[in-house]
């Protein structure tokens, strides 16, 4: 894929979030054929975003598809990685204006914040390599949007990984740095809206484990060179039942000793 088509493709991305006008397809010629292809045209998202930033505006990574259930919906055989841009980082607890979003799919996830670079290295990386990296866990909210709108099931693989992995913000609960006596794996998570449970779920959802989830995700080189610097905050994936935010909702996802995060819905 060329770098204008590329460019072709995020445009057009961007202008349906911008724009809040969902399209059904990207411009004829421009739609990824591969997940090759769909990182090309994710890292021109980010790049449009971000302009002179020599990092591309990456202020971390969300992984996504970290069940075996969604990566058989996508067809995919592994997750999929989106880039977090810093300025759509808000701390808890936070507010999130609806209209500001083709819609607001809320995902409970553990994050992570990084102490130290992890490179790209021949071999990839183990759960324990990265738990080495790692300076603090945090309860959090994944915001999911599309340029595809609702019909974003339909865009397959690719076009979601284009679309910067569906991201749209993410919701940062306290740090916690003294998280290792904890069991990620059978950490409990509790989602509720408006006082009322909607789900519940633990961190072994995200790929086993969350720090497993952070080692596929080095093991990739994600942003190509660049990799995971210091600093960087990454998400590890949903380990709740989603739902779909509506103006006026109050949710909230308890993550036991590590704290909860809250977001209010506003119109």
């Amino acid at each position: 894929m060329t770098s204008d088509v590329a460019t072709r493709a995020a445009e057009a991305l961007i202008a349906a979030r911008r724009d809040r006008r969902p399209i059904a397809r990207l411009p004829e010629g421009s739609a990824p054929e591969t997940i090759s292809q769909a990182y090309e045209i994710q890292t021109a998202v980010v790049d449009i975003l971000s302009p002179g930033d020599s990092g591309i505006g990456i202020a971390g990574f969300k992984i996504g598809a970290t069940s075996r259930a969604a990566q058989d919906f996508l067809a995919l055989d592994g997750p999929f990685y989106g880039c977090i841009p810093a300025r759509r980082i808000l701390n808890a607890p936070a507010k999130l204006s609806l209209s500001d979003f083709n819609f607001c799919l809320i995902e409970p996830e553990f994050a992570v914040r990084l102490g130290r670079d992890l490179a790209p290295r021949d071999g990839g990386y183990l759960r324990g390599d990265v738990a080495e990296a790692v300076t603090s866990v945090h309860p959090a909210f994944e915001v999911v949007t599309s340029a595809y709108g609702q019909a974003w099931r339909e865009a397959g693989a690719p076009g979601l990984i284009a679309d910067n992995g569906v991201h749209g913000c993410l919701v940062l609960g306290p740090g916690q740095e003294d998280w290792r006596s904890l069991d990620l794996a059978e950490h409990g998570v509790v989602f509720r809206r408006n006082g009322h449970e909607e789900g519940r779920g633990r961190g072994a959802n995200a790929l086993g484990h969350p720090l497993d989830a952070l080692a596929w995700l080095a093991g990739q080189a994600p942003a190509g060179e660049r990799g995971l610097k210091a600093g960087d905050i990454v998400t590890t994936g949903v380990v709740t039942p989603f739902l779909y935010a509506e103006v006026g909702d109050t949710l909230v996802a308890d993550f036991d000793t590590l704290g909860e995060v809250q977001l209010d819905i506003i119109a």
